[in-house]
């Protein structure tokens, strides 16, 4: 089940099709929720799903996405970060594995208190998404696990 949320919330963050929402679409719970939980956010803007609602905000200067269930719930929150606050062993394999590649973004995703991170690498024929682990594994990231 864990894997089946993980792999909905990625393919929603790497470009998948979902239909954007004003307020009045977001359930009570869920606002609820997220005043709870970010009260100080601004600049919220939702998206509403079948499977979930996120809300993209801004808080303390850094652009936030938090995902929520049906019941009002933190499925798992995301935010974009640098490459460099990867486990160092992490950026080595990156680089070695990777070197022709260029680094078009890196993202931490935090999913039922477990942390990773993911890198979109791309070069002139390839694009790819790496998943990162705390411990600094690297693996391709596969939407279909």
């Amino acid at each position: 089940m864990k894997k089946i949320f993980l792999t909905t919330l990625m393919a929603a963050m790497i470009g998948s099709q979902v239909f954007a929402s004003d307020v009045s679409k977001v359930s009570y719970r869920v606002l609820a929720a997220f005043e709870a939980q970010f009260a100080d956010a601004s600049d919220v803007s939702w998206t509403v799903t079948d499977n979930y609602t996120k809300a993209k905000f801004t808080i303390e200067g850094e652009q936030v996405e938090a995902f929520f269930n049906a019941s009002g719930d933190v499925i798992g929150t995301s935010r974009k970060t640098d490459l460099k606050r990867l486990p160092l062993n992490a950026i080595q394999k990156i680089r070695k594995n990777y070197g022709k590649y260029k680094v078009t973004e890196t993202i931490e995703f935090e999913f039922n208190g477990d942390r990773k991170y993911f890198v979109s690498i791309e070069n002139d024929t390839d694009r790819k998404i790496l998943e990162v682990s705390l411990y600094g594994d690297v693996t391709i990231f596969d939407k279909d696990k």
